[in-house]
């Protein structure tokens, strides 16, 4: 199981970008990109991430997705044939409702158990964790989720986009049980079979 999760996709701590750039090019240099909601005319976002990835690997094909009806249940299939799986930034809330209504997670639990990576950046890696609580703390809870678990890929909790006057994260972090990583931008965890490697600016709150 090798998981990326990140902040953002560009500006990457050096020693991250180099791994990350091995880790896609090992897997066929290919991306699934899934956006967290449908992206419509030049798909802006999209276009963003592929100018980002190409600075982490020469070469890199990285093909749109979105949880849509737009995308059949054959099309999503076709992640499969991706080495690499990215869940886009977002509103966390949106991102998941969209997710389990399309049961993603069996399709991303398959790419994991394969080999295959998958890498999250934002809302798209707090997705990868036990529970998308801390998301209430900057996203708004539009479909009005009841059942706020993650994927649970990995068995701690993780805050992008960290900066130092998050006072609310003592109050959040006694009510848990989870270990909780801060994040900052161009910083990144890599979890595989159980291990934890950090990158650039992060650490355990």
């Amino acid at each position: 199981m090798s998981i990326l999760l990140l902040s953002v996709t560009d500006n990457l701590d050096p020693d991250l970008r180099e791994s990350l750039r091995l880790e896609i090019a090992m897997r066929g240099n290919t991306v699934a990109y899934i956006s967290s909601e449908p992206q419509e005319g030049d798909r802006p976002y999209y276009l963003s991430t592929i100018e980002d990835y190409s600075k982490i690997s020469e070469g890199v094909k990285v093909d749109y997705f979105d949880l849509s009806e737009n995308f059949s249940d054959e099309n999503l299939l076709k992640l499969l044939n991706y080495g690499t799986i990215y869940l886009s930034g977002g509103n966390t809330y949106v991102f998941m409702d969209s997710a389990n209504k399309r049961n993603i997670s069996q399709i991303l639990n398959k790419h994991l158990e394969s080999g295959g990576l998958l890498i999250g950046a934002s809302a798209g890696s707090i997705m990868m964790t036990p529970t998308i609580d801390l998301a209430g703390f900057e996203d708004e809870n539009i479909p009005n989720l009841k059942d706020t678990s993650g994927f649970g890929f990995v068995d701690f909790e993780f805050h992008p986009h960290y900066s130092n006057d998050r006072d609310y994260l003592s109050e959040y972090i006694n009510g848990e049980n989870n270990d909780l990583y801060v994040c900052k931008d161009g910083s990144g965890i890599f979890y595989s079979n159980g291990e934890i490697k950090l990158f650039g600016e992060v650490s355990k709150f």
